[in-house]
Parts: C-alpha cells; structure tokens; sequence
C-alpha cells in the first residue's frame, strides 16, 4: 500500500505553499506526483513558442515541407532519452545534479552545475525574449504603437514575473498549472493550423537551395538544432518526476513524458514547419499576423505569452536548483529569486544591445557540445547501478563520501564526458562552428547524438566494474 498522499489530500501542502526541499531527497511519504500529472507536466512545459521556431529554423535552413518534417520527428526522438532517463526520479527520488556527483565526483560535479545554470539562463533569455515580442505585440494591437524602450521594460517584468512566482512557489504549483497551460496553448494552435493548412502546397521546396550542401546534410543539421530542446531537459528530467512514488512502474514514467514532452514538441514542431512554408517567420510573432483574422491572431499572441511562462516557470525551478549544487548555500526559493534577477538582466540586454536571432543560433550550436555528454555519463552510471544511490553519502560535501572521488573529482566521469565533449566539437556544424569532420561530411551535423553514444561507451568501459561493486545492498 502506498505511503504517498494523493494531491486532494486535505493533509498535504496546498499548490501555493513553497516548497521546502531542494536539491535533496524526497522522502517516499511525500511523493504526491501520479504518472498522469507527469505526462500532462510535459505536455505544458513543451506547449511553447520555442519548438514553433525551431520547426520554422528548419525551413530556413532550406529544406523543403517533407524534409523539414523529417528533421523534426529526427529532432526530437531524443526525447525517448528523456523519458527513460526521468525513471531515475521516483526510483533515486533526487534531481540529476545530485545525482551526478556519483559519477561526476562531488567537486567535480559543480562544473555541470554551473554548466546547467548557464544553458538555463540561455533557455530562459530565449523563452523570455519570445514571451516579450509577443506581450509588445499585443500593445501594438490595443493602440500602443511605439512601446519603446517602457514597453520592451514592462513586458519583460510582466512575462519573467509570472513565471518567476511560479517557479519559487515550488513543484506543487507548477503541476497544478501546466495543464492548463497545455490545453490552450495546443487549442490556439490548432485553430491557427485549421486557418493555414487548407493553403498549404504540399510540395512547396525552397526557391534557392543552398548550393554544395547535400540534402543529407541540410536534414541532420536541422535536426540538431531542433535537438537542442530535448537535449535541455537531459540535465534535468528527474527533477520533475522525482516526486513520484519509487515503485512507480517504469512503463508509466516512459511513455507519460514522451507522449506528453514528444507529442507537444513535434506537434508544434510540425505547425512551425507548415506556417512556415506560406510566411516569413524571422519574427515568429509578427510573422503570422497577414495569414489569420485579427481575433486569431491575439488568441496566438497570448499562446506565446503563456507558452514562455509555462516554460520558464519549470526552467527558472531547476536553474535554482542548479544554484544549489554549485555550492551557494541558499534556500531553493531564494536561490530561485536571485537567478530570476540575472535572467531579467540577460534578457534586457539582448533587447537593447544585441540580435535575438544571432543570439539564438550562436547558443543553440553550443548546447549541443555539452549537454549530451554530461547525461550520457550519469544515465550510464544510473543504469549501471540500478538507480540506487546511498542518500546520505550523495548528500556528503567532504572525503567521507563514498561518491567523493580523487580529491573530489571522479576521473572517470570527466575523461568520458571530455571525450564526448571533443566528438561533438569535430562533428558539428552550425553559424557558430564549423568542424573539421562535419566538412569532410559534406557539412553533416552529428553532435546532436554522436557524443552521447561516445561518452557513455567511454564511461561503461572506465567506470563499469567499479560501478556496479559500489551499489548499496537492499
């Protein structure tokens, strides 16, 4: 019988309550989570502009309607790699930067903290910045034509803001919103698909084709970029679903967060790709303005508005959890609150200094290189010892714990993510870097799945008999 109180339990904390545990364990009494508000939580965290655009990057990128859509569905299937990797929640009931001091050392491991707050601050800048172009539109449509610089202030305050309470209030709240969330964002989208898809010309290819690039080429580089979405969560998929009860069934956890994370990611994906083949979506909010009715397109105004709030609101959560495992000792809301500052900061900046697309595409190519790695070796080290952790010793900052490694570094989880880290630095291709092997390639892109299968090889050879000798009995 389980010991986990449901979500109508009179008992249990209320959704407005914040949450008093961070980076630690969840004890088994107080995992409320059920599979299906997992699945629905994903649904919401996906239902955002972000996988639109990248849907829209890749007809940019001169693919035509059907190749675009294979980028997309190749894309995003590394959204099967979230699924499985969010079972270490229930069944170690600790987020992945607690988690992967196992393999990672517990000094070592602050590397990837801090790795994570920077990919996150980059995330919530971009959602930010989405949800802001889309609050200035919507002044423009009740009669403020010249926002300025008031207008880029204020709504970056009212987008980040929503989002921000959210987020510090803690994971009660942010199951209880997404959805909603998921629901009107996927029905706007679906009234603008019933508006533009009857003009669709279903063999529309690109007037200009890139010239000596191979469609092959083109396909796999599209795939990257949208790649990098599910990439994101990699550093981060447990921390949703550890709340749930331990003896969760695998199968449940697997197929809630890839139909729920997936299903919303390549139906928006897919959307983005069709818009984008009758509009230029080089502003993705103004961009879809000529082809609806005015009532329409402020219903697509508000999707993207509640979209990056739905999104930031999970990302601003496990930024203040990255805070944490740097070592800052603060509290999970406070260390919330302080990134919230820092995120209104990056987004400000970009407003008033520098090209949202540029900056989009040069942290898009960097995301890649890194997150990959870094969830390949602490999945392989979770399988390889069954999700099964010593919850105290992983919570140990000293030589006494068992995780702690060679003055605090675990050698082995480093070298292996290193060696990931340099495969994707040879492979990739995109604005901001060329390599060397994706040239000889014919501009092919594999770092968006090549060192994930590099690193985690690289750490079941070094690391796997030690490993599987360290497990806790029981």
């Amino acid at each position: 019988m389980s010991t986990t109180a449901p979500p109508d339990d009179p008992g249990a904390p209320a959704a407005s309550a914040v949450e008093q545990h961070g980076y630690d364990f969840i004890p088994e009494s107080e995992r409320y989570l059920s599979p299906r508000q997992l699945g629905f939580f994903w649904a919401g965290i996906n239902s955002y502009q972000f996988f639109f655009v990248l849907g829209a990057g890749a007809i940019a990128l001169g693919l035509s309607l059907v190749q675009a859509v294979v980028a997309v569905v190749i894309g995003n299937a590394l959204f099967t790699l979230v699924a499985y990797s969010s079972i270490a929640g229930p069944r170690a009931g600790l987020p992945a930067l607690t988690l992967s001091r196992a393999p990672f050392g517990v000094l070592g491991n602050r590397v990837n903290a801090l790795f994570t707050w920077a990919m996150s601050l980059g995330f919530k800048t971009v959602n930010g910045l989405l949800g802001v172009f889309a609050v200035l539109a919507l002044f423009e449509r009740l009669g403020w034509h010249h926002p300025g610089a008031p207008g880029k202030v204020l709504a970056t305050l009212v987008v980040l803001g929503v989002a921000i309470v959210i987020a510090v209030t803690g994971h009660r709240l942010l199951v209880r919103v997404q959805p909603f969330f998921a629901l009107a964002i996927a029905v706007i989208f679906a009234l603008l698909l019933c508006h533009t898809v009857g003009d669709v010309n279903w063999n529309w290819h690109p007037a200009h084709a890139p010239s000596g690039t191979s469609t092959i080429a083109l396909v796999f580089s599209a795939a990257a970029l949208v790649a990098s979405g599910s990439l994101s969560y990699l550093v981060v998929s447990p921390d949703y679903a550890r709340y749930l009860p331990s003896e969760t069934p695998v199968r449940k956890v697997f197929w809630r967060v890839l139909g729920g994370g997936a299903g919303m990611a390549v139906y928006l994906g897919v959307t983005g790709v069709l818009v984008a083949t009758r509009t230029n979506l080089a502003d993705p909010v103004a961009g879809v303005e000529p082809l609806v009715p005015g009532w329409l397109y402020v219903l697509y105004i508000a999707a993207c508005f509640l979209g990056s709030i739905s999104n930031n609101a999970s990302v601003f959560y496990s930024s203040g959890l990255a805070i944490q495992a740097v070592g800052i000792p603060l509290k999970r809301w406070l260390a919330t609150a302080l990134d919230a500052l820092l995120a209104l900061v990056a987004v400000l900046l970009i407003l008033f200094v520098y090209d949202f697309e540029t900056a989009l595409n040069d942290f898009l190519s960097l995301v890649n290189v890194w997150a990959g790695p870094f969830a390949a070796v602490w999945i392989t080290d979770g399988v390889l010892r069954r999700w099964r952790y010593d919850a105290h010793a992983i919570h140990t900052s000293d030589a006494s714990s068992r995780y702690w490694g060679l003055g605090g570094v675990n050698v082995r989880g480093i070298a292996a993510m290193a060696c990931g880290m340099a495969t994707g630095l040879l492979t990739i291709n995109s604005p901001l870097l060329h390599s060397w092997l994706s040239a000889r390639l014919g501009g092919t892109d594999l770092s968006w799945f090549l060192p994930i299968l590099v690193s985690g090889a690289v750490y079941a050879a070094l690391a796997g008999r030690r490993v599987r000798s360290e497990v806790p009995a029981g």
